[in-house]
């Protein structure tokens, strides 16, 4: 029996499903919007890419971290230590992810300023605020879910009013940046992308604490999804529209309280659906590999940027539709392999320490 229960186990299946699926729907995406000629990028297709690369990627990435980030036994100066950690992961990232055109730029073969590429706020540098922030409201909130949960809805519907409307000068820029957002390398700020860290955690302690929820079976209970979706499916068309516009005011990177319930809906459904699959298809091939990506998903992540970005430094908004389905599975097994590589390494450099 598939019961909500068996999500709270610690190495979780349905969360690696989960995670998998996300990161194959973020290389695609981050191939159209990198590569792909303006025209595919405007296109029906390109829309629907970026909606792919919507909320089934990093709401689910931050709703699952924070799922897990619940369980998790360290300090507050463990959280604050780690978040740094992946703060300045991020920020290495940001680096070598653009490290071809910043040689540009150094050799004057650009006039961009590389600034606005080193200190992109992306979702390693997110997770590593979000890291911070929820080690210092563990002392304040304890294991109560619903402060977590009011929280996270106060931050999605405050988020379209803290967006500033002119661009700081100087340092200021950079940290606004990763804090409200309105520059144009501002892609995951902390508001509103918090709001779903905070929704997993608020889960993963739901989940905890009220015991008839434990025992839901989702079999027979897989009718309750179909409203949910019904309300996907009838809300899609405006939904598409914010993830199709990325950077503008209420748009994907900077969205409101409105686009944060709905993604919430369409995370439950889905969460729903993932569950099932799980129980069913678990033991399968893919499965097990898309799981496999999961797991692993901090370095296939950086890896898949490390190669998209530099290669956008050359090919930038220049490839056209066959091109871009071409390099799509040249990326994801070339992820994959060198994520796989690595970890070998990693594992046999411990052995012989």
């Amino acid at each position: 029996m598939t019961k909500f229960a068996e999500v709270q186990e610690s190495r979780n299946g349905a969360a690696d499903l989960l995670k998998g699926i996300a990161v194959l729907l973020m290389i695609q995406v981050h191939i159209m919007e990198q590569l792909a000629q303006p025209d595919l990028y405007n296109s029906i297709l390109g829309k629907f890419s970026l909606f792919l690369g919507g909320p089934a990627c990093a709401p689910v990435f931050m709703a699952v971290m924070g799922y897990f980030l619940a369980s998790s036994g360290k300090s507050m100066k463990g959280f604050i230590l780690r978040g740094l950690m992946l703060f300045a992961g991020g920020i290495l990232l940001n680096i070598g992810r653009s490290a071809n055109l910043l040689v540009q730029i150094y050799q004057g073969e650009s006039d961009l300023n590389p600034l606005h590429f080193i200190f992109g706020a992306d979702i390693l540098t997110l997770a590593g605020l979000s890291i911070m922030v929820i080690g210092m409201l563990r002392s304040l909130f304890r294991s109560f879910y619903l402060p977590y949960l009011l929280l996270g809805f106060a931050v999605a519907a405050a988020s379209p009013f803290m967006t500033p409307s002119v661009i700081f000068a100087g340092y200021q820029q950079y940290l606004n940046a990763f804090l409200t957002g309105g520059a144009e390398w501002s892609y995951f700020p902390l508001f509103p992308w918090i709001a779903y860290i905070l929704t997993g955690y608020s889960f993963r302690l739901f989940l905890s604490n009220v015991e008839w929820v434990k025992r839901i079976d989702i079999k027979e209970h897989f009718y309750l999804a179909v409203p949910l979706w019904l309300v996907i499916l009838f809300t899609l068309p405006w939904a598409s529209t914010v993830t199709s516009d990325l950077a503008g005011s209420g748009g994907y990177y900077h969205h409101g309280i409105l686009f944060f319930l709905w993604t919430l809906i369409f995370m439950i459904s889905y969460l729903i659906v993932i569950l099932l699959v799980e129980s069913e298809l678990g033991e399968h091939k893919i499965t097990l590999a898309i799981k496999w990506l999961g797991a692993q998903v901090t370095i296939v992540y950086i890896v898949q940027w490390l190669i998209i970005g530099n290669v956008a430094s050359v090919l930038y908004r220049s490839q056209h539709l066959f091109q871009v389905a071409s390099w799509f599975p040249v990326i994801a097994i070339a992820s994959l392999l060198i994520g796989f590589m690595y970890l070998r390494i990693k594992s046999t450099l411990f052995r012989k320490s």
